[in-house]
């Protein structure tokens, strides 16, 4: 058939109407919207679709008039502005180069026949989303190629080919100049996650909308990808037909998409390490409290934190605060594994069926605001937490979350021994500038209101949690008693593991990502964090400590120190040379003072009592060792004791400070603070390093200061 002519300018002009409602998904179209009488809709910005198109039949890719019909259909399905005119171009030998232009629009294509394929061109400044036309160009334009007359065309090597199927590749762009208010509020904008991840990206093998759709509350989008150069990994492979390291694993063939969920355009988690940031979220929170019975999740719709949570034998009650339900039941039915709790030994299959979990659709902020008081605390019939975990919009970067009022609801919400934990963004850099002047501004009035609140604050990253950066992390404790839990050996943590958690119904690990070792990396915050604080205006007064002056002196042992006594008969530490104010005395010996925990002195003296008395001489004597030269540790957790074992321990000890010629570090420094990356990385230098804090004289006894 002949393609009807394309409507006039006039008709197009006069008959324009084309604008839609949104609708519930990406694909779908909405009842048309007439133009408001005089108003203009003229625009400086735009979209941008390209896509590719193969295994698709020469026979239609070889007809110019098939082709014009194809494309005229997609106008006219879509409710794309009128066809204007368009132009088509015979290649030779073969294919056709054609452009439709529109009101607001051009529509351009490109055909190879013999190769079966087709690239296509689209842009817009109108308001329809181009990326709901894709369906409707692959159903118009996507003719099956017939392989047994025609040939299969173009076949790559190194990716899967299925003559069943067209194959679409495809990316959408928003072009043109927006404020950044637009961008923001635009979920496709180039910079959300969204676009970053799913809309920009031409090259991915699969691209699928698994359901899109916007709530009372937030937009929600769960897309499966699989990436160009995706592979099977372990689980893939062991679920697959061969065996481990078979060669027929090598394309992506067996490899499964991986299922994306984003919130307003905000990437929250991908299937393959969704375990791994709930994991990261919640247990190093949860292992740093001794018994947390009652847990709050601030948000947590998708049910992986609450999967963690129930995973704790101790866990009595947890209040799920989820204002959006219809995310809720969008997550039972699109994100199972998230809240699959079956592997648990005892629970129910869902999550969120599970007893223990109190499940409430309430907006977070009145509910705390209403229950629970800084200074009062429990002001409501709720009790309070041992452990609040917050999962929802970032703190950091959400000024609802970060009302002082609300965090300060939350710190009254919270046990004697109660405990915070949130994620709060992507990790910094060494090149960051101070964040009170920088886009982390935010996140800074967080991190210095929680530091008026509460006792101690610690900050970690993990960089395996599906981002592509590493993102950080804090637990906020109300007593300094979590210091022992956090600092806790690997073998430790190991150890609370097994008591703790549920066992698993496969007899696999419980935990898939987070162990011992895995919270022994995060005790020790990198570079970054301490970098920022030190920006801080004024600077904090440890930072003047936080690495050795190379320009000072150390002043070891060996040749520098003699043991004497003096005219009383005392024994004590004299200079075989001088001294310069500021120099390092015995950095090496002093190194070397052992720290043992507040458990371990108490499995010790436990110990005595348990033997027979013969065999107890040995711990005994260690015991009163510790007691006379160890001495309380800074920042290692209360009780921790830090006990000199070189030489040093002969050096006498004054409590008057004007009277003594050296002392530690850490008696220059204020109290510990409750947020300071300086003493957590440098926490053992400080408990242990000695400083000249005068000339000393040849011959003049050394007297350390020890308040």
């Amino acid at each position: 058939p002949v393609p009807p002519e394309p409507a006039s300018d006039a008709e197009a002009v006069d008959g324009m109407n084309h604008r839609r409602k949104p609708t519930d998904r990406l694909a779908e179209l909405g009842d048309l919207i007439d133009r408001a009488e005089g108003e203009e809709d003229k625009r400086d910005a735009g979209q941008h679709l390209l896509m590719d198109m193969r295994n698709i039949a020469s026979a239609f890719l070889g007809n110019e008039e098939k082709l014009v019909r194809a494309m005229m259909d997609v106008v006219e399905e879509s409710g794309l502005s009128p066809l204007l005119s368009y132009n088509c171009n015979q290649l030779d030998p073969a294919g056709h180069t054609c452009i439709g232009v529109l009101l607001e629009t051009y529509f351009s294509f490109h055909t190879w026949p013999e190769e079966g394929v087709i690239t296509l061109d689209m842009f817009s400044n109108g308001p329809l989303p181009l990326i709901t036309v894709i369906p409707i160009i692959k159903r118009f334009f996507g003719i099956l190629r017939d392989i047994e007359n025609e040939g299969p065309g173009i076949i790559l090597e190194d990716t899967e080919y299925d003559p069943t199927k067209v194959v679409l590749n495809w990316a959408h762009q928003l072009r043109g100049f927006r404020t950044r208010a637009e961008r923001t509020s635009n979920y496709l904008d180039d910079e959300s996650d969204l676009a970053l991840w799913v809309t920009t990206n031409i090259d991915h093998q699969k691209k699928d909308e698994v359901f899109s759709y916007q709530t009372k509350m937030q937009r929600v989008d769960i897309w499966d990808i699989l990436g160009s150069d995706a592979t099977p990994n372990y689980f893939d492979m062991k679920s697959g037909p061969y065996p481990l390291g078979d060669p027929h694993y090598k394309n992506s063939e067996f490899a499964n998409p991986e299922r994306l969920l984003f919130l307003n355009g905000i990437i929250q988690s991908a299937n393959d390490t969704q375990q791994v940031y709930a994991e990261t979220l919640v247990h190093p929170a949860m292992f740093a409290h001794r018994n947390p019975k009652r847990v709050a999740i601030i948000g947590g719709g998708d049910g992986a934190t609450l999967r963690e949570v129930l995973k704790h034998k101790t866990v009595e009650q947890v209040v799920v605060l989820e204002k959006d339900e219809e995310f809720v039941q969008i997550a039972r039915e699109h994100l199972k594994q998230n809240n699959d709790c079956s592997n648990q030994v005892g629970a129910v299959p869902v999550c969120f069926d599970d007893p223990r979990a109190d499940i409430r659709y309430v907006d977070a902020i009145p509910y705390f605001k209403n229950s629970f008081d800084l200074d009062q605390g429990q002001i409501a019939e709720d009790e309070k937490f041992d452990v609040v975990i917050i999962d929802a919009e970032d703190p950091t970067v959400a000024n609802t979350l970060n009302e002082e009022q609300f965090l300060d609801a939350i710190v009254g919400s919270l046990t004697e021994e109660g405990i915070v934990a949130v994620e709060v963004g992507a990790a910094p850099s060494i090149y960051d500038p101070p964040e009170d002047r920088s886009l982390n501004k935010i996140r800074d009035a967080f991190f210095k209101h929680l530091e008026k609140r509460i006792d101690s604050l610690f900050v970690y990253e993990e960089s395996r949690c599906g981002f592509y950066e590493p993102h950080a992390f804090v637990v906020g404790c109300m007593n300094k008693i979590c210091r022992n839990y956090w600092y806790s050996k690997s073998d430790a943590i190991d150890y609370e593991i097994y008591e703790r958690i549920h066992p698993s119904v496969d007899k696999e690990p419980a935990l898939f990502h987070f162990d011992g070792s895995t919270q022994h990396g995060y005790k020790y915050i990198p570079r970054a964090w301490e970098d920022l604080y030190c920006r801080r205006e004024p600077e904090p007064e440890e930072c003047k400590y936080r690495q050795l002056d190379l320009k000072k002196e150390v002043i070891d042992w060996n040749d520098n120190f003699e043991v004497k006594k003096d005219e009383d008969g005392n024994v004590g530490i004299y200079t075989t040379t001088e001294i310069q104010e500021g120099s390092y005395i015995m950095a090496e010996e002093l190194a070397a003072s052992l720290f043992i925990s507040s458990e371990t002195h108490k499995n010790l003296v436990d110990s005595t009592q348990s033997m027979p008395e013969s065999n107890t001489v040995v711990i005994d004597n260690f015991i009163e060792f510790t007691e006379k030269y160890g001495r309380e540790s800074l920042t290692e957790g209360p009780g921790s004791k830090v006990i000199e074992i070189g030489p040093s321990i002969l050096g006498r000890r004054l409590k008057e400070r004007e009277k003594t010629n050296a002392a530690r570090i850490a008696s220059f420094l204020p109290p510990l603070p409750t947020y300071s990356p300086v003493f957590e990385r440098n926490r053992r230098m400080f408990d242990v390093l000695v400083v000249a804090t005068r000339n000393i004289a040849k011959g003049e006894e050394l007297l350390i200061f020890d308040d």
